[in-house]
């Protein structure tokens, strides 16, 4: 009997941290998708693999580098860095990584990185959605010295639906434009009814409101009274069991 429970508490323990990680991954897609599309507005980076690289790289904004320096690519100093540093071991020990102020900075300077430096130019001539060959060629560029970078990138743009980010999300934007829009002409022919209304009718609506507030306000003043005279035995209490 023992035995089983304890395999069931395993088993619950697991199930929850599985289910953890998965909520601070869809946490971070909703976070930054809005960052990434812009970059593949600007510069032409798909928006599904910015995503998959900052998921991987930064294991969903929870490692070190994210959340010590804004480091969301694991991008390293290089020569023609001039910003802040942090050091930690990598390929190497104790390796120079960028620092910035904010997540932000992180997305647009590995924009700038990948448009700036010369052997990932030959990306930018796949088309967009081919995340499978931007995949592929980060690995060959040298991003990157894990083999199995590029199936790890396809498989996380997969499993959370990535592909197709950009056109869902800018789907999403617009539906919550138009519920807003409808909301806000809701409002609009509300005011013009108000304003419809005869004036008896308003002033009588008015009335009531005004009542209302009026022994909002004399409740109030009794309850203070009582508090200030600290008379709380004069109220008469009634139990039921």
């Amino acid at each position: 009997m023992k035995i089983k429970v304890f395999l069931f508490l395993m088993l619950s323990s697991v199930i929850v941290l599985g289910q953890n990680k998965s909520n601070s991954t869809q946490d971070y897609i909703n976070t930054y998708t809005k960052i990434a599309i812009e970059q593949e507005k600007q510069y032409g980076i798909p928006a599904c693999i910015t995503l998959a690289q900052g998921i991987l790289e930064s294991g969903s904004g929870r490692s070190r580098l994210a959340t010590e320096a804004n480091n969301h690519f694991g991008i390293k100093c290089h020569n023609d860095w001039k910003g802040k540093k942090i050091y930690k071991d990598d390929d190497k020990q104790n390796e120079c990584f960028r620092v910035y102020d904010n997540a932000e900075q992180s997305y647009i300077d590995h924009s700038l990185f990948l448009v700036g430096k010369k052997r990932y130019a030959d990306l930018f001539k796949l088309k967009i959605t081919d995340y499978k060959g931007w995949a592929k060629g980060l690995k060959q560029a040298g991003y990157a010295t894990n083999p199995k970078y590029p199936q790890l990138l396809i498989d996380i743009i997969e499993l959370y639906d990535l592909a197709n980010i950009s056109q869902t999300y800018s789907e999403e934007e617009t539906q919550k434009e138009n519920k807003e829009i409808i909301s806000q002409n809701k409002e609009i022919k509300q005011e013009k009814k108000e304003k419809k209304k005869p004036f008896w009718k308003r002033w009588k609506e008015n009335r009531q409101e005004r009542k209302k507030e009026r022994e909002k306000r004399k409740l109030e003043k009794e309850l203070q009274k009582i508090i200030d005279q600290q008379d709380i035995n004069r109220l008469d209490f009634e139990v039921e069991f």
